[in-house]
């Protein structure tokens, strides 16, 4: 009786397989974009705080 559940199990895993793979690699897809855009946005960052000489952060600005 357990060797037919094992069947089961096995069955359906490798029926879902295909499908499972491209949700992953989709997912994967949109971690490594949203990673790569934040990195973009912290280089911008820093590029325009170097350009207009900001070195301190709210501390600098209260006066």
């Amino acid at each position: 009786m357990e060797s037919t559940g094992v069947g089961v199990v096995v069955f359906l895993v490798l029926l879902f397989a295909p499908a499972l793979q491209g949700m992953l690699k989709s997912i994967a897809f949109r971690l490594r974009a949203a990673g790569k855009a934040e990195m973009m946005r912290a280089e911008r960052t820093s590029d325009m705080r170097a350009r207009t000489g900001c070195r301190s952060g709210k501390r600098g600005r209260r006066g």
